[in-house]
């Protein structure tokens, strides 16, 4: 029963009764159901002694085990347990009733009306409507004024057709005493609430409401149906126990019973949209105007008249609400898809009507992009203000629409930036278009007083000449614009010779931007070296793509692109992650390594940075010591100030810093002085020279001695033989790292290397041994 449940809560729906658990609740109800109508079959029969006895037992006997049988379905169904708590306790207020009039009333020569068992049958109803309630709030969280009025419509219709069907003509019935007749039809109206209370709650929920709702319905529409007729022959006086009406209530009952066996359902309610969502009230409300127009033919029932008539207001009211909204939806769609400042289509309509440009082209079609920006527009924003920018904005639209045909879309993209896509034009029609336009907007335009012209650039693409996909039109217009732009020359059409090579960048920038997001990028680890023992000290981790169709890309293959178009904050970031999930991997196989990284100009003066590795290094419980961020002195250079101030955070927290490839940039003892550095990094420059020039040897000399006196380590990189190695260990150079050592390896070959790389102390290295 718990995987059963278990398996009903990973499909979303509520922990589901065991199969077992429904196949034994079913046999039960099979075996209390044929004792009931056993009983009734002896009734009829008039049995008397031992068989009489039997015969009235069965009917409490089913009761007893319809009560039985609630209690147990609320103990597996937690979500709605108070719900079928309330019906267990309905039928158990009707089984005292039934118990009073077996036991008690039977011997009576006569029954009073209204009598004690009455009480006991009547407590079934509030009850009901209590279970009703809570079932109905399980699956409906928040009630709308729709809902509400959805709920009325379908109630009030109900109950309308069912008193028109009979109750008002019992309600209407002379024969027999007031209190016979108030209590015989008590019964009929309270199973109208019932039946209105269900079809109002199936109204709401909608499609969503299974097998539970329905049975409920169902036996509550036998209640009214049996409880008018028993109210009309007690009232006549024809009333007589054990005939068809107990049957009524048995099947009643019965399938109170059956859904209780129904599988549970939670969740969100699946109600009709747009013109579905008012079948339902429709539908209602065209039968009650039908019992409202057979009310004037005939003499009709008030009853049912009044119930009728407050169907139709409600239903009159939901069409209104949906209008309203209907109309609200409209308009937040229209506002969705326009330019607060112009009023022209924005971008997201743009995207949609590309979606109509495609198809065209595919059905064999021709579409022109055009992509305008309007020239030294800044300087207009800057030197006379943004209101005088945004009335001309506002003005540029209907201008530029006087030069369109009727079917044009003009669309405002951002800023200074407007499109236009026009269909069945070639490049000639285009171009012819785009002249048009500029020559439009270098008529004067009256702003405050002043009389201002404007340039324009425009960018063209069409297909199929150009593209068959509209977004890569749109992609080509845009590049011709900056073309256009560049060269002065007002329109220009795509050119693949001069644009091809922007449009492949603007695609290996996606490319790129995925590639970092979705775990393309993958590290290759260099070991260094301490020469003084000859153990590894730390790995440099290098950046490398591997792309899905181009393989392992390494780092000046896309590194300029990511500088360029901003991303290499975001690749910097991602590398570290990665880095320091590697540490930590190999921390738990028993190797404590430190780990440098990269780092970028963007990184370098993000205030945030330094709060970004601590959160990394938090996330991989890794300590801050054994990670090292290696900077250029040509980005401390750019903004020394903030890059000190972002340094400084990291050393305070414990991260080391290393000035790479030292010697090559704009050194300066007055910077590395108050840089809070913990080591430099000699360029391969000045290493690879070491043995074959002595001035070469003199720098790395110096640059030995200037990093101890500074309480640095130096790091030469760059070692390509096993001379250079002895020749920076004679020196002493701290740590050293090099091809002859070991190339970039993947994460598992290191840790194979590492496990091969064993010097013995105070050595230099063992050679070759990468």
């Amino acid at each position: 029963m718990v995987e059963l449940a278990q398996r009903g809560e990973r499909a979303g729906h509520a922990p589901r009764p065991a199969g077992r658990w429904l196949r034994v609740v079913r046999v039960v109800a099979a075996v209390l159901g044929g004792a009931y109508v056993a009983s009734l079959v002896a009734l009829g029969l008039e049995a008397t002694g031992v068989l009489g006895v039997l015969a009235g037992g069965g009917k409490l006997l089913f009761l007893a085990g319809l009560v039985a049988l609630l209690v147990t379905r609320a103990l597996v169904s937690p979500h709605d347990r108070a719900a079928w708590l309330c019906f267990a306790a309905a039928v158990a207020s009707y089984l005292a009733g039934a118990l009073l009039q077996q036991f008690h009333y039977a011997g009576l020569a006569v029954v009073p009306r209204p009598s004690w068992a009455d009480l006991g049958w009547m407590g079934l109803y509030p009850l009901a409507c209590a279970g009703l309630l809570l079932l109905f709030r399980a699956r409906v969280q928040r009630l709308t004024p729709s809902m509400w009025l959805d709920g009325v419509v379908g109630g009030c219709t109900a109950a309308a057709l069912a008193s028109a069907s009979g109750l008002g003509a019992l309600l209407r019935a002379d024969d027999g005493s007031v209190g016979t007749s108030l209590t015989a039809a008590a019964y009929p109206v309270a199973d109208l609430l019932l039946l209105a209370l269900i079809a109002g709650a199936i109204t709401v929920i909608g499609r969503g409401a299974g097998g539970v709702w329905w049975w409920l319905s169902g036996g509550m529409g036998l209640f009214v149906v049996t409880d008018v007729v028993y109210a009309h022959q007690v009232v006549t006086g024809s009333f007589t126990s054990g005939g068809p009406l107990d049957l009524g209530w048995g099947l009643a009952f019965a399938s109170l019973g059956m859904a209780a066996c129904q599988a549970p359902r939670s969740g969100s309610t699946r109600r009709l949209r747009g013109v579905g969502s008012l079948a339902i009230p429709g539908a209602c409300s065209l039968a009650a105007l039908v019992l409202l127009f057979l009310g004037y033919l005939d003499e009709g029932d008030p009853l049912a008249g009044v119930l009728a008539l407050c169907a139709v207001l409600a239903a009159l009211a939901r069409t209104g609400l949906t209008f309203r909204d209907v109309r609200a939806l409209a308009d937040s769609r229209r506002q969705a898809r326009t330019d607060d400042l112009t009023g022209l289509p924005n971008r997201r309509r743009v995207f949609e009507a590309l979606a109509t440009v495609e198809q065209q082209l595919a059905a064999g079609g021709a579409a022109a992009v055009l992509v305008i920006d309007l020239d030294r527009f800044k300087e207009i924003n800057d030197s006379l203000g943004h209101s005088v920018g945004d009335a001309l904005l506002r003005q540029v639209g209907p201008r530029l629409q006087t030069q369109l045909r009727r079917g044009d879309l003009l669309a405002r993209l951002a800023g200074d930036e407007f499109v236009v896509l026009a269909a069945e034009l070639d490049d000639t029609g285009a171009l012819a278009l785009a002249e048009r336009l500029c020559a439009a907007l270098r008529q004067p335009f009256r702003l405050g007083g002043m009389s201002l012209s404007v340039d324009a650039s425009i960018g063209i693409a069409v297909g199929p000449q150009h593209s068959t996909s509209a977004e890569e039109l749109m992609q080509m217009a845009d590049l011709a614009m900056y073309c256009a732009k560049s060269a002065r020359q007002g329109a220009v059409v795509y050119d693949e010779h001069r644009d091809g090579s922007g449009r492949y960048r603007l695609e290996a920038v996606d490319q790129l931007r995925r590639a970092i997001s979705d775990g393309e990028l993958v590290l290759h680890f260099q070991p260094k070296v301490a020469l003084a023992t000859g153990r590894i000290d730390g790995v440099e981790a290098l950046v490398r793509w591997q792309h899905p169709t181009r393989g392992l890309l390494f780092p000046d293959a896309f590194i300029d692109l990511a500088e360029s178009v901003g991303l290499m904050s975001a690749l910097t970031s991602r590398v570290v992650g990665l880095a320091l999930a590697q540490r930590r991997a190999w921390a738990d196989a028993g190797r404590e390594l430190v780990v440098a990284v990269n780092v970028s100009p963007s990184n370098l003066v993000d205030e945030h940075f330094p709060d970004e590795v601590a959160q990394l290094l938090d996330q991989h419980g890794v300590p801050a010591g054994a990670l090292v961020l290696e900077v250029t002195e040509s980005l401390l250079m750019e903004d020394r100030e903030r890059a000190v101030r972002v340094l400084a955070r990291l050393r305070d927290a414990g991260v080391g810093v290393s000035i790479d490839d030292y010697g090559t940039g704009y050194s300066s003892l007055a910077y590395l002085a108050e840089l809070p550095v913990t080591e430099l990094k000699l360029d391969r420059t000045f290493v690879a020279d070491l043995t074959a020039s002595p001035r070469a040897a003199a720098i790395v000399t110096s640059t030995l001695r200037l990093a101890h006196a500074l309480g640095l380590t130096l790091v030469a990189e760059g070692a390509e033989d096993q001379a250079t190695v002895d020749a920076l260990a004679a020196l002493g150079c701290d740590v050293v790292q090099g091809y002859h050592l070991s190339r970039p390896l993947p994460p598992e070959q290191l840790a194979a290397w590492a496990d091969r790389w064993d010097v013995p102390a105070g050595t230099t290295g063992r050679g070759a041994a990468g």
